[in-house]
């Protein structure tokens, strides 16, 4: 799995104004803000099936109770904001706002495989750099030996590009739950005046994504696509018909990570909640308002909050034995 943080970066020699020279542009606000790259590495364990073991949709994804979780992870109508996934940079105050939704939610309740192992990887480099640096890790930890290998993903243009290139030989499964959340959008803003016919609606297309038809949710989006017309050029975001735009060409895009029956059946993992848990993780040791990195500093100290995340001897091990002996060490205290 791929995924990626925030924190701000802020190298002095290039970002300060030279002396006396009031013309040179200074860093706007929130231009410090940039996007770590995180990867998570999971050995797991979990049965195959000869059919489906849960072929229907479970109640807790068409519980009403849901919505916020979804409308937290898409950012749809009724959560904030409406569905993105065509931008990878966000602005750093609204940055990662669904984190804590997204960490707190209720466990799904269908069959998960048993993690084993874990591995994390987290860069400040570009998506294009990070690849290979997750794929070696991958191979360097034995996962080119896996009988079933997987990766999972939002479906962003970034991370499908790195799987494409350095993970074609794994399986792609999009995350489950982003799936539902552009399902909730359009269903919000085709039945924007009908709450309750608005749920049921998703409740539909939440059952045909559950079994595997994704077609029929593309053609229902056609065809209310057809009713309502097309988005002219430069609508807003939240209209209607830019909606059922976006949710129609996701899916479109994304046919071909969505059988979740065949997932289900092989055991494989069907959201991405670890990826956002690990993700939640390393923000909490680098993001934050005040908090500003050197490109080195940032780079140390995101591999070193990798290295603390994963399963295994580490870097890490060998800093807490050697620590003590270094001059101006200070050794912290935990309460009991």
């Amino acid at each position: 799995m791929a995924d990626g943080g925030r924190y701000q970066r802020l190298d002095r020699d290039s970002a300060e104004r030279p002396a006396g020279d009031l013309t040179a542009p200074k860093r706007g606000r929130g231009e410090h803000w940039k996007e770590s790259r995180i990867g998570l590495l999971l050995s797991l364990e979990s049965e195959t099936h000869a059919v489906d073991p849960q072929p229907e949709l479970p109640e807790f994804l068409a519980d009403v109770g849901v919505a916020k979780t979804l409308a937290a992870i898409g950012r749809v109508p009724g959560g904030g904001e409406t569905p993105g996934g065509e931008s990878e940079e966000r602005d750093g105050s609204a940055a990662d706002a669904s984190d804590e939704e997204l960490s707190s939610r209720r466990e799904p309740p269908w069959l998960r495989p048993k993690v084993v192992g874990r591995k994390v990887v987290a860069s400040g480099e570009d998506w294009e750099s990070f690849g290979p640096t997750l794929a070696s890790t991958a191979w360097y930890a034995g996962f080119a030996a896996a009988k079933r290998k997987v990766f999972v993903s939002d479906g962003s243009a970034a991370i499908e590009s790195l799987r494409r290139r350095d993970f074609c030989e794994y399986v792609g499964v999009l995350d489950l739950l982003h799936a539902l959340s552009y399902a909730l959008a359009a269903a919000r803003a085709i039945e924007a005046a009908d709450a309750a016919a608005a749920w049921r609606l998703y409740v539909r297309w939440a059952r045909a994504i559950w079994q595997g038809r994704v077609d029929d949710a593309i053609e229902d989006l056609d065809a209310f696509q057809a009713k309502l017309g097309q988005p002219p050029e430069g609508c807003s975001p939240d209209d209607p018909r830019e909606v059922v735009r976006r949710a129609r060409v996701y899916y479109s895009n994304q046919r071909s990570k969505m059988d979740y029956p065949e997932y289900r059946r092989q055991g494989f993992p069907l959201t991405s909640s670890l990826m956002e848990s690990t993700v939640k993780q390393v923000n909490r040791r680098v993001k934050g308002s005040e908090k500003f990195w050197s490109t080195p500093g940032g780079e140390a100290l995101l591999a070193l909050k990798a290295e603390s995340l994963s399963d295994g001897p580490s870097l890490l091990s060998d800093v807490r034995l050697f620590a003590p002996e270094r001059p101006g060490y200070r050794e912290y205290r935990s309460a009991a």
